[in-house]
């Protein structure tokens, strides 16, 4: 990868291994691909976290699922108007319903937002891609923990 006109210097930082440059070190920015892979189980533990009023490990996997979501749209700008829409518009309701304990409430919130989120892989000619709920909790986190 060559440097912008006028551009006559580049930054290296030694990775532990070896002199790496800036511009290598973007190339080994995550796709979406490995983002979203990320966001699926954070998602998987926040619905069931819910489901089980479970609302402070909830709380910490909503505020998990947002972060990533907000790391995607810092990753891949053309992406970022209609994340950010979609956390205002579609996560914040299960952020509310955590707050207000209300299970019932989360359901329906948790619903919604897992079917606007597939909404926006059809917006980005990906109808290949449905995200769902998967059948049982999570095998490795206690959901009563801490309550």
């Amino acid at each position: 990868m060559s440097l912008p006109p006028g551009i006559d210097h580049t930054h290296v930082v030694h990775n532990g291994k070896r002199d790496i440059t800036i511009n290598e070190l973007a190339l080994q920015s995550p796709g979406m691909d490995r983002l979203m892979a990320e966001l699926g189980p954070r998602m998987h533990r926040l619905g069931y976290a819910g489901l089980a009023a479970n609302w402070r490990l909830a709380d910490y996997f909503y505020k998990s699922v947002v972060k990533q979501l907000r790391l995607c749209g810092a990753s891949r700008p053309k992406y970022a108007e209609d994340i950010e829409q979609y956390i205002v518009e579609d996560c914040e309701p299960v952020k509310a319903a955590i707050k207000a304990a209300d299970v019932a409430a989360f359901e329906a919130a948790f619903v919604t937002m897992v079917d606007r989120g597939n909404h926006y892989h059809d917006v980005y000619a990906k109808p290949y891609i449905r995200w769902v709920l998967p059948a049982s909790p999570p095998d490795d986190l206690d959901l009563t923990a801490g309550l």
